[in-house]
């Protein structure tokens, strides 16, 4: 599947978004046994720590990948880890599907409870209170995540009766935002911060949701019991949206907060 993303990506707006769009517009089984294939200008706008997270998340449609060609962000990156770059590859075979996102047109959505296309607005649920919030995650724990979470909780204290968990993906990002500063703005804000582990979201520990509970998590998955309690109930956004949700302490849109 061909996946055009045209356009200029909105203010709080994240790939993490992106991708629950296309879940709801293709469903949970709409790649299976697909690649997604990424291309468009709205690309360019997004760094390899987005574009992974789109990556990432293909299984949760059903995909065996995702995939972006090498360009100027790729060499950035693999400069930034002491790698040669890749050799341009553009996009030459003939796809069984396309599909166009205009990102200009996108807002923070949130993915509810027990799918990821089970997809509304951010702004539309602020009627759900939350429990716990959830930073982290092979899919958001990396360090641009933190530093937009970090844009979001300074100055601010997390909401009374919410538990927000920070988890940085490896030890090196741990490393990093404590060199720049973000694990102090976390920790400052209320937040618990945890060293790399997938914690919560496999059920794990670390944030085992309880009966009844709600979270909002920058993990890939909801599924029922997926946290703790199959009476609990997950909900999937970006690093950002969970920061405002953890701040006013009910599902939030980012830009209502900063």
């Amino acid at each position: 599947i061909r996946v055009f993303l045209k356009g200029n990506i909105p203010q709080d707006v994240y790939s993490k978004d992106i991708f629950l769009y296309l879940a709801r517009e293709i469903g949970v089984s709409g790649a299976t046994y697909m690649a997604l294939e990424y291309v468009g200008e709205a690309v360019k706008e997004l760094s390899t720590d987005a574009r992974i997270t789109l990556s990432n998340m293909a299984i949760e449609v059903g995909g065996k990948t995702g995939l972006f060609y090498p360009d100027e962000e790729t060499d950035r990156f693999l400069k930034s880890i002491g790698k040669d770059p890749f050799p341009k590859i553009m996009p030459n075979g003939s796809p069984d599907k396309t599909l166009e996102i205009d990102v200009s047109s996108l807002v923070p959505l949130v993915a509810m409870p027990h799918n990821v296309d089970n997809v509304k607005p951010a702004s539309e649920l602020s009627d759900i209170k939350i429990d716990q919030a959830f930073i982290g995650s092979c899919t958001n724990g990396r360090l641009e995540d933190l530093r937009i979470a970090a844009s979001i909780l300074k100055g601010k204290k997390v909401a009374k009766n919410v538990r927000l968990i920070v988890i940085p993906a490896s030890r090196k990002i741990f490393r990093r935002a404590i060199s720049e500063g973000l694990i102090d703005v976390f920790l400052e804000a209320g937040a618990s911060v945890y060293s790399s582990t997938c914690g919560p979201c496999v059920g794990a520990h670390l944030g085992i949701l309880g009966e009844g509970e709600k979270c909002i998590s920058t993990s890939n998955r909801n599924f029922q019991g997926r946290m703790g309690s199959p009476n609990s109930e997950i909900y999937l956004a970006s690093s950002a949206t969970v920061a405002a949700s953890a701040v006013n302490g009910y599902i939030s849109d980012p830009r209502e907060v900063r």
